[in-house]
């Protein structure tokens, strides 16, 4: 599928969405970087494979996305392990995701191969995404989205999509994802943009109408809560209804970037998304 159709696809989706106030549609997940820190009060780190208990019981939430640093030195058969168990909770690994960026630039091969590696293993996860930041000169988009094309095809034999991810330092702006999204092409490339981002873009909802209509997944930033119940930082109301009157119908995930109790604030963060979307239970 051509560049337009894929564009075309999208923009009728999104006015779908609108007419019909789908937001019920849209699943909550948890970016789990946070689950590498200790639990509050006990000190005690999660095991791997109970971690999607913990999401599912004690967070509340319906699917988890994984660091690419919690799955470093794990074989094929805990891999697998953990598919099981989180599809067994109904907490099921959707995203396998990379901050580091990759160099298509400089290293396409190394990049490539790698990117190959990290779609074996997203697979036994049962992830059906990998998402991951690209160094992206504007000088060099055209090599750079012709060896992403070629990695995003051979990710097709694994059934793994890729999207990309906006850096926060130094900040992406959204032309840049968008101009390799629409490069790159077809069904299996999208974009994971970040609240993150788009704050550090300066104009937030700018950055969240222009990528969100090409996100397969948003990760919604949360730093934290003040004592009258708001979010320190980004205007998460804001950044929540900007999504909603775009007719956003993909996944949002929690990323915890705060200082305090992580548990408490993650519970926080999805009470208050599902307040802001008029939900009371999350999708089961």
């Amino acid at each position: 599928m051509g560049v337009a159709d894929h564009s075309h696809l999208l923009s009728s989706a999104y006015r779908f969405g609108r007419a019909f106030n789908m937001s019920n549609q849209i699943l909550l997940s948890l970016s789990g970087s946070c689950l590498l820190q200790p639990i509050p009060r006990k000190g005690n780190l999660l095991d791997f494979l109970d971690m999607p208990q913990f999401v599912a019981e004690e967070l509340e939430l319906r699917g988890l996305n994984l660091p690419v640093e919690m799955i470093r030195g794990k074989n094929a058969a805990t891999l697998e392990k953990m598919r099981d168990q989180a599809d067994r909770v109904h907490c099921p690994c959707l995203i396998l995701y990379q901050d580091e960026p990759l160099d298509f630039h400089g290293n396409p091969d190394g990049s490539t191969s790698y990117l190959k590696n990290l779609g074996r293993a997203a697979k036994m996860l049962g992830c059906g995404e990998l998402a991951v930041r690209v160094n992206c000169p504007s000088e060099s988009i055209l090599s750079i989205s012709a060896a992403m094309k070629s990695a995003v095809d051979m990710l097709q034999q694994f059934e793994v999509n890729l999207l990309i991810r906006p850096a926060v330092k130094p900040v992406d702006f959204p032309e840049v994802i968008m101009d390799l999204v629409k490069r790159i092409g077809g069904f299996h490339i999208s974009a994971m943009p970040s609240f993150a981002n788009a704050y550090a873009t300066g104009n937030g909802i700018e950055t969240l109408r222009k990528l969100a209509p090409y996100s397969a997944a948003i990760e919604v930033t949360i730093s934290g809560f003040n004592k009258e119940g708001r979010h320190i930082g980004l205007n998460l109301e804001e950044y929540i209804e900007s999504l909603l009157n775009l007719g956003y119908v993909n996944k949002l995930s929690i990323d915890w970037c705060g200082t305090t109790n992580w548990v408490q604030g993650i519970q926080k963060a999805r009470e208050r998304l599902m307040e802001l979307m008029g939900r009371e239970d999350p999708v089961a």
